[in-house]
């Protein structure tokens, strides 16, 4: 009705829009007929529409009212309906709040029925393993059925908590049993292995036991492995009777262990030497082997060294007076009276005593070095003995471990008993490779120590006797009475040495006769640059020779300079003399004059010097007398 009635104000409204114009066109235009007739019509239009906009605002306002009311009645009923849509928004709101809070709350206690299962799970787990061995058979129902109880399917929740809470309530009726102690029936393992049925008395920790037949009393303790209770009898007869009155009349004495059987375990796993030897297995019998000999051989060699004699400081000293007294009876009387290793060295110095002082030097030093065999001897076997019981004991160890992998091989990881032969035999031989090779380096420590400072007190004495004959000398050098003959004199000698060995001597080229090759010794003693000590030392000792410097040649007999006698002595025996050698050597050659000989024997204090040829071939020396005058002279 509304849109109708708005729609022909609208068309109204259009011609009267559409007239004015041409009204207005009318009247600016000239006086038509078609236009007086347009005009005509046009105006009766007017009137029409105007008439019906007339009657068309009267039909408005009278349904203005009407529809007025019925929009104020819409708007009463928007507003009742907001009304109620805001109390269900709030009712809705209210609710959601309240599901949150409700299910927050279920959560909640699904939580704590959730701790509260795992804390009786926890409990039960911790009961079990609280409870003595004797009560396990006691109590096996009652944890078995709460154990089992989460995964009953037949059980629903409350179910499972009552078979929880039965648990609770018997260790709750344990704890009141446990004040004043308890007696139960049960079965026990006696040491034999037998299974018994008696009656137990359990007081806190420790529990007794008596079979029916009075024959085992004893403490009931776990053995490893075992899972029913063993029976430990009493070593002591009287507690073996105080346990049985406890036992059958529930008073007397009771015999606690105050180790809870501890003691007993740790007097089982203690084992003896011969069962270590046994798990050692086949590898401890020559550890062990060598462990005798390597204490035998200590044994013996420090008996030897504590027996053997040494110097003292006053028989030394009495000695040492002695040789610079130049009372040889009195001296031998001395050193033999030192007796053992330092004796024998001094005595045959003394023996010696008549000889130059580096033959003397030698024969000691002989003797040092067969004193230092000697004392030395015996010494390596405890040294290989320390470094190879180790050996022998990681041996036994690699074996302990391939037989422990070929055991975890056939059964498996689980069992460690069954590991345990090869772990043992692994570390039993480690052990007693140490236990042997600790001491014995240890002992050839002191053995080599103690050797070593009987040899440094030989070779003290040695020295300080050598220094005293230094000083006042037995010896006196002979005479070169070879470089005192001329020339016509060589040639006669020689002739006679040929003659009397039976062949002929070549005679010595002739030389001038204040020359160096007149009066020089053609029989000189060279060693070989390319030698070692122990050969120069060999042919020093086959010629005889006493002089303090020997002269050295190299592979074409050439001089290459000379090396001290005693310094070869104190070199080791594979050292070679072309080390030793010292090349700014004096010597003159064979053509030099006398006269140059001398100021050159008397200028570096030398008693000979090597004479050389045109070659440099070593060909004779010359020596001076005991006045220092020169043998020519």
């Amino acid at each position: 009705m509304k849109q109708s009635i708005h729609s022909q104000i609208f068309r109204r409204t259009c011609v009267l829009g559409l007239l004015i114009p041409l009204t207005l066109l009318n009247l600016a235009g000239a006086q038509d007929p078609a236009f007086d007739k347009v005009e005509t019509d046009v105006k009766q239009q007017l009137q029409d529409s105007v008439s019906e906009l007339n009657t068309l605002r009267q039909s408005i306002v009278e349904e203005k009212i009407p529809l007025n009311t019925e929009l104020r009645d819409l708007e009463d009923r928007l507003s009742d309906v907001r009304r109620q849509y805001q109390r269900t928004t709030r009712m809705l709101d209210s609710r959601t709040l309240d599901l949150s809070n409700l299910g927050n709350e279920i959560k909640g206690r699904e939580e704590e029925k959730t701790y509260l299962s795992t804390l009786l799970s926890e409990y039960i787990r911790n009961f079990e393993t609280r409870l003595h061995i004797s009560e396990l058979d006691r109590y096996h129902n009652v944890l078995e059925t709460a154990k089992l109880a989460p995964e009953n399917a037949t059980l629903d929740e409350a179910g499972v908590y009552e078979a929880q809470a039965s648990l609770v309530a018997a260790s709750l009726d344990r704890l009141e049993d446990a004040l004043g102690g308890t007696r139960f029936e049960g079965k026990a393992v006696d040491e034999t292995g037998m299974e018994k049925t008696g009656t137990f008395v359990l007081l806190g920790p420790a529990a007794l036991f008596r079979s029916q037949d009075g024959a085992t009393v004893g403490m009931a303790e776990q053995r490893l492995g075992s899972l029913e209770p063993t029976i430990l009898t009493f070593e002591d007869e009287a507690a073996t009777v105080a346990a049985a009155e406890v036992v059958t009349s529930s008073g007397g004495h009771f015999p606690l262990d105050p180790t809870l059987g501890n003691a007993h375990k740790i007097e089982n796993t203690k084992v003896t030497v011969m069962d270590e030897i046994q798990k050692g297995g086949v590898v401890m019998y020559p550890i062990l082997l060598l462990a005798a000999a390597a204490l035998l051989v200590a044994l013996y060699k420090w008996v030897n060294l504590a027996r053997m004699k040494t110097a003292s400081e006053a028989q030394i000293a009495r000695l040492l007076s002695a040789v610079a007294r130049h009372d040889e009876g009195q001296a031998r009387s001395v050193s033999a009276s030192i007796g053992g290793p330092t004796g024998e060295m001094l005595k045959a110095g003394v023996e010696h005593i008549q000889q130059p002082a580096e033959l003397v030097e030698e024969i000691m030093y002989e003797k040092i070095l067969t004193a230092k065999l000697k004392l030395q001897s015996l010494l390596p076997f405890v040294a290989i003995s320390a470094s190879s019981a180790p050996l022998l004991g990681l041996l036994g160890t690699v074996t302990g471990i391939i037989n422990t992998f070929k055991l975890i091989t056939v059964f498996g990881s689980g069992d460690v008993k069954m590991l345990s032969g090869g772990i043992s035999e692994a570390l039993i031989t480690t052990k007693y490779g140490l236990i042997v090779a600790i001491p014995s380096l240890l002992l050839h420590a002191f053995l080599s120590r103690k050797a070593r400072g009987m040899m440094d007190r030989m070779e003290k004495a040695a020295i300080s006797f050598s220094n005293q004959l230094a000083k006042t000398p037995f010896h006196q050098p002979h005479q070169n009475l070879l470089g005192q003959l001329t020339s016509d004199q060589i040639k006669e000698v020689l002739r006679n040495l040929s003659s009397a060995e039976g062949k002929p001597a070549a005679a010595p080229a002739p030389f001038p006769t204040n020359s160096a090759g007149s009066m020089m010794n053609p029989k000189v003693v060279s060693v070989g640059s390319h030698q070692t000590v122990a050969e120069a030392i060999g042919k020093i000792r086959a010629a005889g020779m006493d002089e303090e410097y020997v002269c050295v040649v190299n592979e074409q007999g050439k001089f290459v300079g000379d090396v001290k006698v005693l310094q070869l002595l104190t070199q080791p025996d594979s050292a070679s003399v072309s080390a030793l050698v010292n090349p700014d050597t004096i010597y003159v050659r064979i053509d030099a004059d006398q006269k140059e000989v001398q100021k050159l024997l008397h200028a570096n204090g030398k008693t000979t010097l090597p004479v050389l040829d045109q070659d440099g071939q070593l060909v004779g020396q010359v020596s001076r007398n005991g006045d220092g005058q020169q043998g020519a002279e």
